[in-house]
């Protein structure tokens, strides 16, 4: 749930998703575009887009969306978007006319078009007007607007009349989204009637959903690469690679594939999910090498204290895992597998949402935490955005000059199997280096709607669109 309406706060969740803000371009499922606030756009020079802006969008204000309002948003997202500064650094806006944007970029730029699904298009002067209360009282171009809004907890909108597609039949005249960290909780609402849908559905949850096909819709989206971070830039037992290799040899996938996921999940082979073309053919075991991780650790000089806890140099082999309530299941398997190597992990649940601050300034030991890797249009923006030295969102302040020339090389091709292997290669040295740990390919997190619910787009799925209704 966000803390904030202000598309360019950290903490900004869902407020694409639940129809409130709206990029220039949206990514379906599938990992293809399609029109956003931008009705077309193309790649006029190897170093320069046009975005042909929608001739008839607003702001909830009134307010015209002509290219010089999206020139400012961006532009804002530039200034104080966090995660925007390895995605938008370095781009230059020109407003064309009223009616078309240009952005020229520092290199030529292939996948650029998709790196701008993330980011909503806002009124930037209401923004620099209202000053801490945009956070409360944005000015957006959604089809639905905010009538109640608690930080964290609740999010109540409802239709907006003069958006500028108005469908002729029945639609949604608003929403309640509210935060549920209780998984039973939120199926029991769904199985009550209480609540018609539910996001980032659980294991559980779906296996009853899917029982039930008659009152249940369950939309699966495309598999994502699960994994773990681990902050080599703040523990310096992390920047030995024999302990990386060790947490990466111990991990039983296999029973986290079958025992905690109930087998939605599949082996993980690197960043993407395998079975994509750019993905690798093959990656770590499924079964755990307890042995193996063990003599590393050894010849490593981490000797087993009274506790079983190891120790080298006056300095413990234990951590502290950044958790939240989703992945803290998976948290809690990794604590008991890594203890049979002598490592030790103390949970540090926190709330979810507070887990994005911790994150982008380096506030954790090792994480489970989702930048799971997925499909993609552009796999230049989604390996640099985790590897490439500098980052705000390399985590782990993982750092090699080879992967930062293969993915700036990546960045500027254009051709589709040179692309390929490149990504193959930039995957080869993350993994080899332990760089993350990677652990499976998950298709849990689906998302499960009441047959009430009419007019879902399969490939927007986790999506609230003018198209949806409620029937009787």
């Amino acid at each position: 749930m966000p803390r904030s309406l202000d598309p360019t706060n950290i903490d900004a969740q869902r407020i694409i998703e639940n129809g409130l803000a709206e990029p220039l371009v949206v990514q379906n499922d599938d990992a293809t575009l399609a029109p956003g606030l931008a009705a077309s756009w193309s790649n006029v020079e190897p170093t320069l887009w046009e975005f042909t802006i929608q001739p008839n969008a607003t702001f909830w204000s009134g307010a015209p969306v002509d290219a010089a309002a999206v020139k400012a948003a961006l532009e804002r997202h530039q200034k104080l978007n966090k995660r925007a500064s390895s995605v938008l650094g370095g781009l230059q806006f020109v407003v064309k006319d009223p009616g078309t944007l240009q952005i020229r970029t520092p290199n030529p730029d292939p996948g650029f078009a998709f790196r701008l699904t993330t980011y909503g298009i806002h009124n930037a002067a209401e923004a620099d007007r209202l000053g801490a209360e945009y956070n409360a009282r944005p000015d957006l171009t959604g089809y639905m607007k905010p009538t109640r809004f608690v930080p964290g907890e609740v999010l109540v909108a409802e239709w907006n009349p003069n958006y500028r597609i108005q469908p002729s039949g029945p639609h949604l005249r608003g929403i309640d989204a509210r935060l549920g960290t209780d998984s039973q909780a939120r199926q029991l609402a769904v199985l009550s009637g209480d609540v018609d849908g539910e996001f980032n559905v659980e294991v559980d949850s779906r296996v009853r959903y899917e029982q039930r096909p008659d009152e249940f819709d369950v939309y699966a989206q495309a598999p994502t690469t699960r994994n773990v971070w681990m902050n080599m830039a703040k523990v310096p037992a992390l920047k030995d690679k024999a302990v990386r290799q060790a947490l990466n040899l111990s991990v039983d996938r296999g029973a986290l594939i079958e025992g905690l996921n109930r087998g939605f999940a599949t082996p993980a082979t690197g960043h993407f999910p395998a079975g994509l073309p750019y993905a690798l053919d093959s990656g770590p075991a499924l079964s755990p090498d307890i042995v193996g991780a063990r003599k590393l650790l050894d010849d490593a000089g981490w000797v087993a204290g009274p506790d079983g806890v190891r120790g080298k140099d006056g300095h413990r082999l234990e951590f502290s895992m950044l958790t939240y309530a989703i992945f803290q299941p998976l948290a809690i398997a990794l604590q008991s597998q890594w203890k049979d190597i002598g490592v030790g992990v103390e949970l540090n649940s926190v709330e979810t949402t507070a887990s994005n601050q911790l994150m982008i300034d380096g506030d954790f030991e090792v994480a489970t935490y989702c930048s799971c890797g997925s499909a993609t249009g552009d796999l230049a923006g989604q390996l640099k955005s985790y590897y490439r030295t500098g980052v705000v969102s390399n985590y782990g302040g993982f750092s090699d000059p080879d992967v930062d020339r293969l993915i700036d090389q990546l960045g500027s091709e254009f051709d589709p199997a040179t692309q390929i292997d490149l990504a193959h290669q930039v995957q080869d040295k993350v993994s080899a280096d332990v760089a993350v740990i990677y652990l499976f390919n998950s298709t849990q997190w689906a998302t499960g709607y009441s047959t009430k619910v009419q007019g879902v787009d399969p490939n927007l799925s986790k999506k609230i669109l003018p198209t949806m209704w409620l029937s009787e």
